[in-house]
């Protein structure tokens, strides 16, 4: 009988510790969500981008920045947003390298304020995305709502990081694309695709690849003579904002081997306490 009730206690035990270590991370994670700053446009948030380009950015005539951009001298740049009451302030710093020198310069620095009715602000911040397969504008171009993904859904929130789904718009009809070479880069990479996190209020960038011409996108290098860029990335490094959802899978798997070794090796300990009894009542 102290047998039975011991190893009835004992998987009792397991099934604590496996249900603890299962969602004991989904917990954390809810907590952590719970102190974000409450939807996307918020007073409070604040956002931190990097900014580069795997191809050429192109420029409709010479200026000092694209001397030192132009001819892939385009290198990591940074783009910090706060947001206020009913704008948006975007802190942009552009650097470049061009080709046969050894030091990155500093090519350009500006402040911009988006209000919230602005493309810009809106191409980072949309309001409703709606359903699979609605229409949407987005840096200035037509894009198809493709539903919820995966991929570019963990979210850095300076604390820890947040595993959430993202929301998958397909830029199409871009213009300016380029041809050759980069053309094919740009369709193994599957550019124009932008990626987004839904917050309780607006939904905020996370992710984009873009080859071709945007207005936005040349508002973002501070001057209109941008003509075209080639996979041109913007991506989130670190915000303070609450996502919508977690993501209870990806939190789940993260011990979910564990659980299976752990009853393997406690069932083996059980049949072994089991056999070592039925011997000593045979002997």
């Amino acid at each position: 009988m102290k047998l039975r009730r011991f190893l009835t206690l004992f998987t009792a035990v397991l099934a604590v510790i496996s249900v603890t270590v299962l969602f004991a991370p989904l917990l954390e994670a809810y907590s952590l969500n719970s102190s974000l700053v409450e939807g996307a446009v918020n007073p409070r948030a604040t956002y931190s981008y990097e900014m580069d380009a795997f191809g050429p950015i192109n420029f409709y005539h010479n200026n000092s920045a694209s001397n030192l951009m132009g001819n892939l001298g385009f290198t990591t740049s940074y783009i910090n947003i706060t947001m206020e009451n009913g704008y948006a302030t975007f802190s942009v710093k552009l650097y470049g390298k061009p080709a046969g020198d050894t030091q990155v310069h500093l090519a350009d620095s500006f402040v911009l304020k988006a209000g919230d009715q602005s493309r810009l602000f809106e191409s980072f911040f949309p309001s409703g995305i709606g359903e699979a397969g609605v229409f949407v504008n987005v840096f200035n171009n037509t894009g198809q709502y493709n539903g919820t993904a995966n991929a570019f859904s963990a979210v850095n929130v300076g604390r820890g990081t947040l595993y959430s789904t993202s929301q998958m718009v397909k830029l199409i009809n871009v213009p300016e694309q380029p041809s050759g070479y980069f053309e094919r880069l740009s369709c193994t990479l599957d550019a124009n695709s932008v990626y987004y996190i839904e917050s309780p209020s607006h939904s905020f960038l996370i992710h984009i690849l873009f080859t071709g011409n945007s207005t936005v996108i040349s508002t973002l290098f501070g001057s209109s003579s941008v003509s075209n860029v080639t996979l041109l990335y913007i991506s989130l490094e670190r915000t303070n904002v609450a996502v919508e959802t977690l993501n209870v899978l990806d939190y789940v798997a993260q011990y979910i081997t564990v659980v299976p070794i752990m009853w393997i090796l406690g069932v083996v300990y059980m049949i072994s306490l089991y056999r070592k009894a039925s011997w000593r009542r045979r002997s």
